[in-house]
């Protein structure tokens, strides 16, 4: 990896890598043709651009595992414009992306066009999942290079039915093992979600984890471990959302078996109790539950049983959002607040600093086995992020970039805003305003596994 020119080259000054005590000296990070090349207290500067940080605290750019951009096809409600600009408001600079409306990504042809379409608009570094159905089953090993990983359904959610089949779903699990590349799953049991939805016909916002209950999630995350046992595959449980997905995780990965998650900050910063204050803007799927879950998520990821916290950014307009709980669409935006979601973890003492920024950065890479970014170390992309931990904005939906021009953390008082980002040594980021209007590329991707 990092061969040849990947960007520009820049010189950081005096900036403090977090977390730090008071007393910690500031650094020089060497950022040549994208890649960091040193990281000393004291560099000269050549003939690098140079950007004086003064003071200002340095991580790395974030790498956000999981977000819906709903383009191309639905562009109305984000966009590659408007997200990849949330992203960088958010500290974030790789994404991972799945698409969930049509055209899906059944077809090597299908998704190197939408590689191509994201190319030309995003303002950060991309992956783009591919779909994992039954039709397209004859291209998986044609697509893997091109893809982190195949994206699968269980459960029914925005744009996508879950699937039942268990005998098709051995196939589709076989079928990417043999291909190389890691399922990831939206695990909730169609059969228990159907049935929930029977025992709760009248359902409102107040009931949506009842809707989508611990049940259906905890049956499907034992299932589809149980399909890795048989099939060899490696499978990535997306945004985990109960304490005892998190225990059954765990307990397979003591197993040995190729198994890992990633998490969202909605599951950690609120719990259906906050219904009689959000309505529908907390209805997102799978349901956000009780603060028990938030707990033993939090516990996961501090001994390492969950890797990563990726969003699951997934906007719709608010005159949707506000229509009726059962017509209402799942799903909310914050991308654009990832770091001071994160950090806010730290202030309000749940996570500690170290996991806190692992499980956005280099935690959340590996998760997905994507090479060179989540570090400022030598080797690896010159991706960072500068800000000041002690200042603090109050959110306010309408100033963020999402379309949607709404958020669940409507009025919070967040730090860690960032100040600038830097994406492969070219500032894109600066004092709230976005600097490039494309330039992100494909994410680097470790060649597909052999099989067997």
């Amino acid at each position: 990896m990092n061969q040849g020119k990947r960007g520009d080259s820049l010189l950081v000054r005096n900036a403090r890598l977090w977390p730090h005590a008071a007393q910690t000296q500031p650094v020089c990070v060497r950022i040549v043709d994208g890649v960091i090349r040193e990281v000393e207290a004291e560099l000269p500067s050549g003939s690098a651009r140079v950007l004086d940080a003064q003071g200002l605290s340095v991580i790395p750019g974030l790498v956000d595992v999981h977000v819906h951009f709903r383009d191309p096809g639905l562009e109305r409600k984000e966009g590659w414009d408007h997200g990849s600009q949330g992203a960088l408001h958010g500290g974030v600079t790789s994404v991972v992306e799945v698409q969930n409306n049509p055209p899906l990504s059944t077809t090597l042809e299908a998704l190197s066009a939408r590689l191509e379409h994201v190319r030309s608009r995003s303002r950060v570094d991309f992956g783009c999942l591919a779909n994992l159905l039954p039709e397209s089953m004859p291209e998986l090993a044609a697509m893997a290079p091109l893809t982190p990983a195949f994206k699968c359904f269980l459960g029914g959610s925005t744009g996508l039915g879950g699937q039942t089949d268990v005998a098709a779903l051995r196939e589709q699990f076989a079928a990417a093992a043999r291909a190389g590349r890691m399922i990831v799953a939206h695990c909730e049991k169609e059969d228990l979600l159907r049935a929930d939805k029977e025992r709760h016909p009248d359902a409102t916002v107040a009931e949506h984890h009842l809707l989508r209950s611990d049940e259906a999630e905890v049956v499907s995350i034992a299932e589809a471990i149980e399909l890795v046992r048989r099939t060899g595959a490696e499978l990535h449980v997306f945004h985990l959302s109960t304490a005892r997905g998190a225990e059954l995780v765990r307990s397979a990965r003591a197993e040995g078996l190729p198994v890992s998650a990633s998490t969202g900050p909605q599951y950690l910063h609120l719990s259906h109790l906050d219904a009689p204050r959000l309505g529908n803007l907390l209805k997102v799927n799978p349901s956000i539950k009780t603060p028990a879950d938030s707990a033993g998520i939090l516990a996961a990821l501090r001994d390492g049983s969950v890797d990563a916290i990726g969003t699951d950014h997934a906007p719709h307009p608010l005159e949707e959002k506000t229509r009726e709980y059962a017509k209402a669409p799942s799903g909310m935006p914050s991308v654009d607040l990832l770091w001071p979601l994160t950090l806010e973890l730290v202030r309000e003492g749940r996570l500690d600093a170290a996991t806190a920024l692992a499980s956005v950065t280099w935690r959340a890479a590996q998760s997905l086995h994507l090479p060179g970014k989540g570090r400022i170390v030598p080797g690896y992309d010159g991706d960072l992020v500068l800000f000041d931990p002690e200042e603090t904005r109050i959110v306010r939906g309408v100033e963020l970039p999402s379309r949607s021009k709404w958020s669940a953390f409507e009025g919070r008082t967040l730090a860690g805003f960032p100040k600038f980002v830097v994406r492969r040594g070219e500032l894109v980021f600066a004092e709230g305003r976005v600097q490039c209007t494309a330039g992100g590329r494909p994410l680097d991707l470790t060649p597909p596994r052999p099989f067997g």
